[in-house]
């Protein structure tokens, strides 16, 4: 890991770059054909509803990326209830369109089965297609989770793929619950209590 670039706290100017970077980590899913359906569109859109959640967390949570743009991790605060995004259905409905409603559906589905609050979220996580495996990821989410575990604070994590459960077992989380989407894949709910042990590497 002596050779990964420094981890830095993303701004409004970094929104696009991260953006980009969750439409395209989005797309691997299986709920993403689900989300939008309109495979021309589908990484558009996808980068505009992340652009949502990714303002709000500025606010409401932690930003934070490998210095040279390969790695991004959107994290919020849950330690009491966490208010919706600024006129969130209409900004929602104007990115979406058709889709907006699967969107909310999806986003309701995990609130309704995941604790109301007294932990982080981390909602996304996302590397550059071709620099994934080589533990960006894992680098940039235990780079906050020490900090996370100096304040005891437990985290929740949805992972939407298995290759996604695997990378957050190796952080410490153990599933709590899986939720299934319409289109018959599911999504599993991740938790880690505050100090979780991780000695694993990628």
């Amino acid at each position: 890991m002596s050779d990964l670039p420094r981890f830095v706290r993303a701004e409004p100017a970094d929104v696009d770059a991260c953006a980009r970077l969750i439409a395209d980590a989005w797309c691997d899913f299986d709920q993403a054909a689900w989300l939008v359906p309109d495979r021309r569109q589908r990484r558009t859109i996808l980068g505009e509803v992340a652009r949502i959640h990714l303002e709000h967390a500025l606010f409401y949570g932690t930003v934070e990326a490998i210095s040279d743009g390969t790695a991004v991790a959107v994290w919020f605060d849950r330690y009491r209830p966490l208010p919706s995004p600024l006129d969130y259905e209409q900004r929602l409905c104007t990115v979406a369109g058709s889709s907006c409603h699967r969107f909310a559906a999806l986003g309701k589905l995990l609130d309704d089965h995941r604790a109301p609050d007294g932990y982080e979220h981390l909602a996304f996580v996302a590397v550059t297609p071709g620099l994934r495996g080589r533990g960006r990821g894992l680098a940039l989410v235990r780079h906050h989770l020490a900090k996370l575990d100096r304040a005891d604070i437990p985290t929740y994590a949805d992972a939407a793929a298995n290759s996604a459960r695997e990378f957050y077992r190796q952080l410490g989380y153990t599933p709590t619950c899986t939720v299934e989407v319409p289109n018959g894949s599911r999504v599993c709910l991740m938790w880690r209590p505050a100090s979780g042990v991780d000695d694993e590497t990628d």
